[in-house]
């Protein structure tokens, strides 16, 4: 064991600016290969190379889940499976933060009547103009009894209460049946996998101070384990321990980084410190700006009610105002002594008629209820509140699903960097102790002369 210490050290001697070169350049592979491996996360947004070949691996509301590495090129891992990524954040988000039922009962129904029913004089006079022109010429007359339309002194006050009673209840019957017609999961897969820059965004502001800890983390890592490896290079006269060695620290300085983000998920004490993963620590930080971002930029009634029309539950919510308006014209006719009123072909016919021009009218005017809705429904202060209130194994799920999506390629990716620094280093090293040792040899040779 002496002599092997002996040798060591003498091997240090002959080289000591190759063997401190070693822990230095394996904190550079360190940094280098974690900071690569957070742009690879989310960079490029849009594929990168050739798009010769890539694996598919789902689909999810007509948005394809793509492997990030194509046969030449690749997309961060992020954008390319975010169709994926964005499902399983936003059915947390259904599960443990909005109970979408609930939520909507906020919205006042009288209070979405009074803002829809300064647009009904526009509504109607489209809906009449247009069943005028194409289906019945005495459909203006229809839609002036049957729809409420022109308020003011056109209009008596029975008509103003039955616009109304009309609308009030359209939005009960609306908060009765809103699982039929909201989609939650759709509109947040939509807008993300349409704009991937989105939940890039949004994991890049929850995890900025866990994604530099997991560069700057390479840094000193990596010079650790380059001590190590430089022991081993002492006792070892193969070169190949460099290689080896580089693939070692860049495939250990991922994994580490890695693990002390998100372990131990519960705290854990130990002599008085408290041991939990960095981004645990910060729920009540994270829980504020993860509700921000997503309140602000997907959340909004503005977009809640474009699924509505747009989404695949669009029929659902046309059958739905189709049969409200049948039973309301019914229960009407009713009440005032006209029983076979809603029930005939004909009355049937325009019931249907209307309701098709109604729904589609209502595209072009509920931006009136944005403002009112995005302040009543205060979605914002809802998830901020029940994301707080997250054990830590279920906020842990916010963030770490992004580094599970092909963890190993990164980690793998760390190894290949490592290695190839590794390689570069041995040849250094290697073209430095034969110099050495030629150096040497040539002044023994001239000793000996002399």
């Amino acid at each position: 064991v002496r002599k092997s210490i002996l040798r060591a050290i003498d091997k240090f001697k002959a080289n000591p600016k190759g063997a401190m070169f070693i822990p230095i350049v394996a904190a550079f592979v360190g940094y280098i290969t974690n900071w690569l491996a957070v742009k690879m996360i989310f960079y490029p947004v849009a594929f990168w190379g050739a798009a010769l070949w890539r694996a598919l691996e789902g689909n999810l509301y007509g948005f394809d889940v793509l492997s990030p590495l194509g046969a030449i090129g690749w997309q961060g891992i992020v954008p390319a499976k975010a169709p994926r990524m964005a499902f399983t954040m936003v059915t947390m988000v259904t599960e443990k933060l909005i109970d979408v039922s609930q939520t909507f009962l906020r919205l006042n129904p009288e209070d979405i009547s009074n803002l829809l029913f300064t647009r009904i004089p526009e509504i109607a006079h489209a809906i009449a103009s247009t069943l005028t022109l194409n289906k019945y010429p005495w459909a203006m007359d229809i839609a002036k009894n049957a729809i409420p339309t022109l308020p003011g002194p056109l209009l008596s006050e029975l008509h103003e209460s039955i616009v109304s009673k009309y609308l009030t209840g359209f939005v009960v019957f609306l908060q009765a049946n809103v699982d039929r017609f909201v989609d939650l999961k759709e509109l947040v897969v939509t807008e993300m996998s349409v704009d991937r820059s989105i939940l890039c965004e949004l994991f890049q502001k929850c995890g900025r101070a866990e994604l530099k800890f997991l560069t700057d983390s390479g840094l000193f890592f990596g010079f650790l384990l380059g001590l190590i490896q430089m022991v081993v290079w002492m006792f070892y006269d193969n070169p190949w321990t460099l290689t080896i060695g580089g693939t070692i620290v860049g495939y250990l300085t991922n994994w580490m980084a890695l693990k002390l983000i998100f372990e131990p998920i519960d705290p854990v004490y130990f002599c008085g410190f408290k041991l939990q993963g960095l981004f645990l620590q910060r729920q009540h930080e994270v829980s504020g700006e993860f509700s921000d971002h997503l309140a602000e930029n997907v959340l909004t009634s503005e977009k809640i009610w474009n699924n509505v029309f747009t989404g695949r539950k669009r029929p659902e919510f046309d059958d739905m105002l189709e049969t409200y308006t049948n039973d309301f014209v019914t229960k009407e006719g009713l009440e005032r002594g006209l029983d076979s009123l809603g029930e005939s072909t004909t009355d049937v016919q325009i019931i249907q008629s209307v309701s098709e021009e109604l729904s589609k009218e209502l595209t072009k005017h509920v931006e009136v209820l944005h403002e009112y809705t995005d302040k009543t429904l205060a979605l914002k202060e809802l998830m901020r509140e029940r994301m707080e209130l997250m054990t830590p194994k279920e906020f842990e799920r916010v963030l770490h699903p992004i580094f599970e999506e092909d963890e190993m390629t990164l980690i793998i990716s760390g190894a290949v960097l490592g290695a190839v620094a590794g390689f570069l280093q041995q040849i250094y090293t290697v073209a430095t102790e034969s110099t050495t040792k030629a150096t040497t040899s040539s002044t023994a040779a001239k000793d000996e002369k002399e």
